[in-house]
């Protein structure tokens, strides 16, 4: 119950602190499926600091919600960082909640500009406390801005043992995102994902048009 309450504040922390709130409408697998999502980046001095936590909602209300927690911490001025990360959350399953259980990692990130997109790559230790197989995860990463335009996304592989309903040893997800801003504050876009985890479903595989609010300028 105390580890419980401790992913609740520490939800509500992060939604109080955001940068940008993002809801998100639309299908997956022939089911509606439904975001709120809240981010924050902060550029400091040592690196970056990135976090999001997601709200799912379906015809009942929200269901649950998911934490990534992302520091890095430059080693030279070549993009080269060192990082760690925190993900977990809290859900429920009918009437009865349930824990997200943490996954922690640690690794090394580049980051690097090509052509206006920035692109970077962690190769990280993932510590799976879900299925208590350790393995190697990496993520890509890129934005472009061209005016008003954004584009964004990540891909995301690893291989945290057998533990997928259909098997698969190998987990991949690619989820792009692309968002217009109407004004200052307001942007319109839309995010995909394509994924082989059929432990998400149905958010493995969907379409969704959304509405950023940007709470910062």
């Amino acid at each position: 119950m105390k580890k419980l309450l401790i992913l609740i504040f520490l939800c509500i922390t992060l939604v109080m602190n955001a940068q940008n709130i993002q809801i998100l409408y639309g299908y997956g697998n022939n089911k509606p499926v439904n975001f709120i999502t809240t981010e924050v980046f902060k550029t400091l001095d040592h690196g970056p600091l990135y976090y999001f936590t997601d709200f799912k909602i379906d015809g009942d209300g929200y269901f649950e919600s998911y934490t990534e927690i992302s520091k890095y911490w430059h080693i030279n001025k070549k993009g080269l960082s060192l990082t760690a990360q925190y993900n977990a959350g809290i859900g429920s399953d009918g009437d009865v909640a349930i824990r997200i259980v943490p996954v922690y990692l640690i690794g090394l990130s580049k980051c690097a500009k090509i052509n206006d997109f920035t692109l970077s790559m962690d190769v990280l230790y993932r510590i799976d406390r879900f299925t208590n197989a350790d393995g190697i995860q990496i993520i890509f990463q890129f934005s472009r801005y061209w005016n008003r335009l954004e584009i964004s996304g990540y891909c995301d592989l690893w291989n945290s043992g057998i533990y997928d309903i259909n098997k698969t040893a190998t987990v991949a997800i690619f989820e792009p995102q692309v968002f217009y801003r109407v004004s200052q504050r307001f942007s319109v876009g839309a995010e995909g994902r394509l994924s082989n985890y059929s432990l998400a479903v149905p958010y493995d595989n969907y379409i969704m048009a959304g509405l950023k609010w940007n709470l910062e300028l």
